[in-house]
């Protein structure tokens, strides 16, 4: 698939990446059909964000359709028409419970296109599915 890959600061290319894989039974494979540049994502080109390692594919927010769930995604299917969040939510810990999703503890927050590859391509890994993704209308 064809993606925006982070090579460091002030480099990006439009590389051919491998397709994301269910990796977590929580996972979900959404095809992409619109994302958005954030301005975190001009913050990372810049260089101020060291965390992201070069090679990674950034965006973090995206719409696109459901392709393929992990046995512990409960409440997609393939087909499924939906908005990725650019907040992660493992759903159970402390903070997600209080709807402070953000703030997630258990490998949630803001982790797309920042700390594993983002929503600026063909296809994107999502992680805690159930919790990190809206159905569209």
């Amino acid at each position: 698939m064809r993606a925006l890959v982070y090579h460091g600061p002030g480099q990006i290319s439009w590389d051919t990446v491998t397709d994301p894989a269910i990796e977590d039974p929580a996972d979900a494979v959404v095809r992409v059909d619109a994302t958005t540049v954030c301005g975190a994502d001009l913050h990372i080109l810049r260089g101020d964000l060291p965390e992201v390692k070069p090679g990674t594919i950034l965006g973090h927010e995206a719409v696109g359709e459901v392709m393929e769930v992990g046995s512990d995604v409960h409440h997609l299917r393939p087909g499924d028409q939906v908005i990725v969040s650019s907040v992660s939510a493992c759903g159970h810990c402390p903070a997600c419970r209080d709807t402070m999703r953000g703030q997630c503890r258990e490998g949630g927050g803001w982790i797309l296109g920042n700390l594993i590859n983002g929503t600026q391509a063909e296809f994107v890994r999502v992680p805690f599915a159930d919790f990190s993704t809206h159905r569209r209308p």
